[in-house]
């Protein structure tokens, strides 16, 4: 399933064995970004969970909040996440301003793509994952290399 490609396997698992093009390592790095900010929500949440469930978190002044270890790490982890949107942002931007200069980068566009469709699901996201799904499934006639590397091959 192509959901895997841009939510399963590490950021750099994208990048084939020799891409010419540089639009590669740009969407490697956007898909590393994206990937931090999945992992720093899920600690967020634990540590959210277990503040409502031991500490009344709901319940508690912000002052008192702040007081507690386990809000420190949480609030920094909220930082971080609010760094890394703006950078993922100005990125996404960025690369889709690029164009792709050869498959290697098109597969790499629309890992990224997929990957910010993913939450909207839809139509929209169907297509896309569709192709990465395709080009997951090839090879590199130039370089042997997959396109999309990283994925169940079919």
């Amino acid at each position: 399933m192509v959901l895997g490609v841009a939510s399963a396997v590490p950021a750099l698992g994208l990048v084939p064995a020799a891409p010419a093009d540089p639009l590669v390592a740009h969407c490697a790095e956007w898909l590393a970004i994206d990937f931090e900010s999945d992992r720093l929500s899920l600690r967020w949440a634990a540590l959210e969970s277990w503040l409502v469930d031991e500490c009344r978190w709901f319940k508690l002044s912000t002052l008192e909040r702040h007081r507690l270890p386990q809000a420190a790490e949480m609030f920094e982890i909220e930082e971080r996440l609010d760094r890394l949107s703006d950078e993922r942002e100005v990125r996404l931007e960025a690369l889709a301003k690029l164009g792709a200069q050869d498959l290697h980068g098109v597969a790499s566009k629309l890992a990224v793509a997929a990957r910010v469709l993913l939450h909207e699901g839809g139509p929209t996201h169907q297509l896309v994952a569709d192709a990465v799904r395709v080009l997951a499934a090839q090879n590199c006639p130039n370089c042997g290399a997959p396109y999309v590397t990283g994925v169940e091959r079919r």
